[in-house]
Parts: C-alpha cells; sequence; structure tokens
C-alpha cells in the first residue's frame, strides 16, 4: 500500500477544473496539503493535467491550483495531486488543512 505523502482529512466542497480533454466540476471529499479526491459527472482519466478552483468554505475566492494531475481514476472518481500553485494560494492551504487537524476527532 502507497503511503501518501501527506494526511488527508474528509470535506465537502466544490470544485470546478480545466484541462486539456475536458471541463468539468465535482465535489471534493478529502483533502490534503498535497492532493484530494473528487466525484464528479464525467470520466477523468489518470494522467491528465488539470487546473483546479476549488471553493473552500467560508472563503470569497476560489482556491487556485495552477497544475494538478491525476493520479488515479475510477469511475466517477479521481485523486489528484497539486504541482504547482501560487504562493499566497499554498498559504491558504495550509491554513485551511491546518484548522482541519484541530477540528475534534482528527
Amino acid at each position: 500500500m502507497e503511503k501518501r505523502k501527506a494526511p488527508r482529512f474528509p470535506v465537502q466542497f466544490i470544485l470546478d477544473f480545466l484541462g486539456q480533454y475536458s471541463v468539468g466540476a465535482g465535489s471534493v471529499s478529502n483533502l490534503s496539503t498535497t492532493g484530494c479526491m473528487v466525484g464528479s459527472d464525467l470520466v477523468v482519466l489518470a494522467g491528465w493535467s488539470l487546473k483546479l478552483r476549488l471553493y473552500l468554505p467560508d472563503q470569497d475566492a476560489p482556491l487556485v491550483v495552477d497544475q494538478a494531475v491525476v493520479q488515479w481514476s475510477r469511475g466517477l472518481a479521481f485523486g489528484v495531486e497539486f504541482l504547482a500553485m501560487q504562493l499566497r494560494e499554498q498559504e491558504r492551504l495550509h491554513r485551511f488543512v491546518s484548522a482541519l487537524e484541530t477540528q475534534p476527532g482528527h
């Protein structure tokens, strides 16, 4: 079994994505500082490169991931690894995930 690079936390919020082969939306069901799992009504294939906008709860602007790669795909679910984002977006993501870590049960 592959060990994850960072712990993932259960979440529920929407995102949209843009890639060479598809444009779509979905929902994020778990999140870490290095990636997330997405459910969508589109099939997305492993190896695809995507740009993501994550609509984090209680935040005005979406968090933008300039480049993510699809690591795995099963039906309408897929997992992405975040490869590139602006420093301010990385900081926002780290703050959001740090807040998840401090919630009861984690």
